[in-house]
């Protein structure tokens, strides 16, 4: 060492030789360093740990220069260059001051922060790793000029992932060193809604754009153990928007696959940055399956609720999400648009991470066959004094089909018929409740309906399952489950959940199931009760929103009619005596 290094003194240099001992290990810990440049000499290797570097001239690295700490250049103008490539945790770059790469190979595995010029020209990349991904600071004042490597770290290189280029002129040449472009079933497809058929183009030219704020469906490969893909180019930064649209096509219905625009992760959340015109407030995530190249699963992101508990508001860098602009007199045009505002410093955020629980109340159901425990999809449904009984882009999630055919489609209904992942309801001083479910299944088997998480006001609910068609009422509180034999097949008006607001025993259905007899004709209701013991009782009639429509009063068994003023639909009429409720969905004809 040619000149030794002061803490906090500006006259001298950091100059490693090793010329008189094999390696010469400079070690940095958790201190502040300032210097005028360093120098590395091909036998030297530097180690930074924990501290802060500030240097105020070039580094010249020749050997090996290792920083865990965080390097600010602050020194008018200076190069990083030598014949070695150089590792960085952390960069700033201070206002009016630029910095030059000159050397290839530079990495950075932290956070670049530039208040200044950073001239990266090709020679800089973004590491991503399982602990995180390296990301530009959307908060920094300055600018990063020159192309810019950013990896994305994949779990595993099985199957379909939605990505989004960080760039404003990568191509899809970009992805050929990381996927097969020529393979015989398409590997890279775009997303364009105003198709009368299925919405996926192939996109595998290899001078083909990948458009910023674009979302791309990219099929890696088959191998299951962990993949690193990259793209190149000129960084996005600033203001960017995107024009997006609903034509009401039969497969489409609106939807366009966005992505994440910038080298950091964003928040859909973020109080400011963002233009939603026309937009509705969910996220849309793609997740590949485990044993099907082609298929998947979707999952859901809304106003603090996830659908499967994974999905959050932060959209990881070079992240592909699916949104909906809303409906309307069609065709919908609506605009997406973002700032740096939305972009945070989040570099351990993955393609979907779990997120905390939020403080809404929600139950999140869950149905699949019961020898496959990865074939159940979630649902949730929570209450809103904003929410009504129709879907609502604002408060509920469409529903988007799993690709993956050995995982089910499990869904409720709003009254307008839209089948949602996540379904707000109207707050009511109600009773009771109900919510159509819908279940698609692509093969035969025993299929289980069960209660997977459970928050807040809905712990002190009844909540139970009703099968119309096996006549049979469950309790799915406490753990309990329904378990039903089914056939391949789409059931939408089968399965209904009940919620109530007062918990109350249920009475076994096949313990009343001949003591009482309720059915219709000709506009009139007739009921047969024959429970001894029965009193001080309540018929009541309800719609599938759960208001009540009449209550009538059973003083005890007996033969009852009523004429309540119905339309020819279905009804769920209630029998409550005590602790008693039965319950049955009947259908009222004239």
């Amino acid at each position: 060492m040619k000149k030794p290094f002061k803490y906090k003194d500006l006259n001298y240099s950091l100059v490693l030789t090793g010329k008189l001992i094999s390696t010469l290990i400079f070690i940095l810990l958790n201190i502040t360093g300032i210097c005028q440049e360093v120098v590395i000499s091909s036998e030297a290797k530097f180690a930074g740990t924990g501290g802060n570097m500030v240097i105020y001239g070039n580094i010249t690295n020749n050997g090996s220069f290792v920083n865990d700490n965080t390097v600010v250049f602050s020194g008018g103008n200076q190069i990083i260059g030598g014949d070695s490539s150089s590792v960085f945790n952390n960069i700033i770059v201070t206002s009016g001051t630029t910095v030059s790469i000159v050397t290839p190979g530079q990495t950075l595995s932290g956070i670049l922060t530039s208040n200044g010029t950073l001239n990266s020209d090709g020679n800089l990349t973004l590491l991503s790793t399982e602990p995180g991904t390296a990301l530009i600071n959307g908060n920094g004042t300055g600018q990063v000029l020159g192309d810019v490597t950013m990896q994305r770290y994949l779990n595993s290189g099985f199957g379909y992932k939605y990505i989004s280029s960080p760039f404003s002129d990568a191509t899809v040449s970009e992805l050929g060193d990381d996927m097969d472009l020529e393979e015989w079933f398409p590997t890279l497809y775009r997303y364009n809604e105003d198709r009368t058929t299925s919405g996926w183009v192939i996109h595998t030219n290899p001078e083909g754009p990948l458009i910023p704020m674009h979302g791309y469906a990219v099929n890696v490969g088959e191998s299951p153990e962990p993949k690193i893909i990259d793209i190149k180019g000129i960084v996005n930064n600033g203001e960017l928007s995107l024009t997006l649209f609903n034509h009401n096509h039969l497969y489409t219905k609106g939807f366009n696959l966005a992505g994440n625009p910038y080298p950091s992760p964003i928040d859909w959340n973020s109080p400011s940055g963002w233009t939603k015109i026309n937009i509705d407030d969910a996220l849309y995530y793609f997740m590949a399956s485990t044993s099907d190249r082609y298929g998947g699963t979707y999952s859901t992101y809304m106003d603090g609720i996830s659908s499967d508990g994974l999905a959050t508001a932060i959209i990881p860098s070079m992240q592909g999400f699916f949104v909906h602009v809303s409906d309307g007199s069609y065709p919908v045009t609506g605009t997406l648009g973002t700032t740096n505002e939305v972009r945070i410093t989040d570099r351990e955020h993955p393609f979907i991470k779990s997120d905390n629980k939020g403080e809404k109340s929600f139950i999140r159901l869950e149905a699949g066959y019961s020898d496959d425990s990865i074939s159940f999809d979630p649902l949730v449904i929570y209450f809103d004094i904003k929410a009504t009984t129709n879907f609502d882009g604002q408060l509920d999630a469409l529903k988007l089909f799993n690709t993956d055919l050995m995982v089910t489609n499990f869904y409720s209904f709003g009254d307008d018929g839209r089948s949602l992942s996540i379904n707000a309801l109207p707050v009511t001083g109600d009773d009771l409740c109900t919510v159509r479910l819908g279940f698609k299944t692509e093969r035969d088997g025993d299929v289980i309906f069960k209660i997977r998480d459970i928050e807040g006001d809905f712990f002190y609910k009844e909540i139970s399952l009703s099968d119309v068609v096996a006549g049979e009422e469950q309790d799915l509180l406490s753990g309990k489950q329904y378990k039903v034999s089914l056939p391949a097949g789409h059931y939408q008006e089968r399965f209904w959940l009940n919620l109530s607001n007062t918990p109350v025993s249920i009475s076994d259905p096949y313990d009343n199931q001949d003591k009482i007899n309720i059915y219709t004709y000709n506009k009139t209701l007739f009921a047969r009760i024959n429970i001894s013991g029965l009193k001080d009782g309540w018929l009541s009639i309800f719609n599938l929103s759960g208001q009540v429509l009449y209550k009538y009063k059973i003083n005890g068994p007996g033969e009852y009619q009523f004429n309540p003023l119905l339309s020819e639909g279905l009804y769920i009429i209630s029998l409550n005596s005590g602790s008693m409720r039965i319950t049955k969905k009947l259908y009222f004809q004239h």
